[in-house]
């Protein structure tokens, strides 16, 4: 415990880690959670961070400085759902921003475009594709970049969700399915008039507090009596 304390304290002064710099090679025997933890926090982790747990040998260890530093917290706050989908490296509609970050790591860049009265977030990331198809993200240390097409993928985010992901030269009409709220179903269309209140059928029950005219009303008074 008191490894970790010292630990934390000298972290107070971390400097920032660049995106997904941590060593796959060096956490291949840690346990699948663990292997997980060490990825998906890789967004948020500074260069100290990543170097004290990747040197850490026990699980009780990494487990504990995990959880002190708060990353343990901001893994259960995921949607159960949504743990596994970020476990295998996916991407799909729904997510929020941190979900990305945790599958894919930060972005290389970040843009903002304004359509429809809204802003949308566009996350750039830079992808590998092997020659058996397989797709990965670029890291800075591939050492395979130079034989796999490289090429860009965005993630667009609207009100902080995820609503579509698209290849680069696929983008150009993304905007325009911006999800919108939908009017009630019985609001007329743009442009188009209310339709008049319709008159009561014939036959119809009379409103309430109205009365009638009956034939006795509407027929003419009787004669008066004749006079003496």
């Amino acid at each position: 415990m008191r490894t970790v304390l010292t630990m934390f304290l000298i972290l107070t002064f971390a400097t920032p880690a660049l995106a997904g710099q941590v060593n796959l090679r060096k956490i291949k025997k840690w346990p699948a959670i663990e292997q997980t933890y060490a990825k998906v926090f890789d967004a948020w982790m500074s260069d100290d961070e990543l170097d004290i747990l990747l040197k850490m040998k026990r699980s009780e260890e990494r487990i504990g400085f995990l959880t002190k530093l708060g990353y343990l917290k901001k893994w259960e706050d995921v949607d159960e759902e949504i743990q596994p989908i970020i476990a295998k490296g996916e991407v799909i509609v729904g997510m929020t921003q941190d979900h990305v970050y945790m599958s894919w790591d930060k972005p290389a860049k970040i843009r903002k475009d304004f359509r429809k009265d809204a802003y949308v977030d566009v996350l750039n990331y830079e992808f590998e594709r092997d020659r058996k198809g397989r797709e990965f993200v670029l890291r800075d240390d591939s050492q395979t970049s130079y034989k796999n097409e490289i090429f860009t993928r965005f993630v667009y985010l609207y009100n902080g969700k995820v609503f579509r992901v698209v290849d680069e030269g696929d983008e150009e009409d993304v905007l325009d399915a911006l999800p919108t709220v939908d009017a009630p179903e019985d609001a007329p269309a743009e442009g188009e008039a209310a339709a008049p209140e319709e008159a009561p059928a014939e036959g119809a029950e009379t409103p309430a507090g109205e009365e009638a005219k009956t034939e006795d009303e509407a027929a003419p008074a009787a004669d008066a009596p004749a006079g003496e």
